[in-house]
């Protein structure tokens, strides 16, 4: 079955790669079209600034002075907030070693809680793809849309993929398991491990030569830790970040 998050960001991607990228006065977004649960922004990280803005007031509530990078850096509900940003650096960080010319048509997609200027929280889908190239080729700035789609997926649950045709996966998925390295400890990635292979609480005990209070504990903590709600989604969690 097709989930609705995967529908938004098709529609959403063929929207934004009608944009002509070769004009960098802000000009081509100006007139982007958006919804009233959409925005749109710029952020240039050459200079460390948001260097345009549309509608974020009417989504977020902010006002221009307001949205900064460092609000962006930190918006994000605390649960969310180091996944989001351990996920994001792995992307700027492999986006690096590339000319503009292999990030044709790439994108970041992420899903999370956006903290509003009142302090509520809106699920969010962010896009996010290079915008103004540097000198030499390579990512100046990007622009990033941002869809509210809290009508739909109100969960607390973190998605990401990132889209990449002329980069080669594997490789980027490598950077983003480098950032996952430590995420859980040595006990708990052998917990995991055992869950995987579908033992019980009991059984992981006995595996372990620990209690099962001392199991139950530890699988509390990475189901919150991994923001999954169950053993499936934990499984999947772990096979995408390169845990399992």
């Amino acid at each position: 079955m097709i989930q609705p998050t995967s529908i938004f960001i098709s529609e959403i991607s063929s929207k934004l790669k009608l944009l002509d990228l070769s004009q960098n006065d802000f000009s081509n977004i100006k007139n982007f079209p958006l919804n009233a649960k959409q925005c749109i922004y710029v952020i240039d990280w050459q200079e460390a600034r948001v260097s345009f803005q549309k509608d974020i007031h009417k989504l977020l509530g902010y006002t221009t002075d307001e949205f900064t990078l460092e609000t962006l850096l930190n918006i994000a509900h605390p649960d969310d907030l180091d996944l989001i940003k351990r996920v994001t650096q792995a992307a700027v960080n492999h986006l690096t070693h590339y000319t503009c010319d292999n990030l044709k048509d790439s994108s970041l997609n992420l899903t999370y809680r956006f903290r509003k200027k009142d302090n509520t929280y809106v699920k969010i889908l962010r896009q996010s793809s290079l915008y103004e190239p540097t000198r030499n080729g390579k990512m100046k700035s990007n622009l990033s849309l941002l869809t509210d789609i809290s009508f739909f997926d109100n969960s607390e649950t973190v998605h990401w993929e990132f889209n990449a045709p002329l980069i080669e996966q594997k490789t980027f998925k490598r950077e983003i398991y480098k950032e996952f390295n430590n995420f859980f400890t040595r006990r708990e990635t052998e917990i995991i491990k055992l869950i995987s292979s579908q033992h019980n609480t009991k059984s992981i005990a006995q595996q372990l030569f620990i209690s099962e209070h001392t199991v139950y504990s530890h699988r509390k903590n990475i189901l919150k830790k991994s923001k999954c709600h169950n053993a499936t989604e934990l499984i999947a969690f772990c096979h995408k970040t390169g845990v399992l």
